[in-house]
């Protein structure tokens, strides 16, 4: 059987172009969903290591302050601990992960 015409090509190029279109978008959402996770992991680390230096300065629990203040912004602390007068906080959120030291 010959094809003696090319009806219905445009169709499967539009198709092509449209799937190859909509995998780039899903890439493009999922890499800016690392970076924001990137960056919010980071800054919740920061926050819990300052908020588990603060509450060491008061004579309080540090880890347990670094880990509601982790809480309070979306990541969970993988470890928490007081190395030489600092708080040395690492926080988790989905695949991301950051660390952040901090002291009196």
């Amino acid at each position: 059987m010959r094809m003696l015409n090319d009806e219905g090509s445009a169709t499967i190029t539009a198709t092509g172009i449209i799937t190859a279109v909509v995998s780039l978008a899903l890439a493009v959402v999922a890499l800016g969903m690392q970076v924001a996770d990137t960056h919010r992991v980071r800054v919740a680390a920061d926050l819990a290591a300052v908020a588990g230096a603060t509450a060491v300065y008061r004579g309080l629990d540090g880890c347990g302050a670094a880990q509601r203040t982790a809480d309070l912004n979306g990541a969970r602390v993988a470890s928490c601990e007081f190395d030489a007068g600092d708080i040395v906080v690492s926080a988790t959120r989905r695949r991301a992960e950051a660390a952040a030291r901090a002291g009196p």
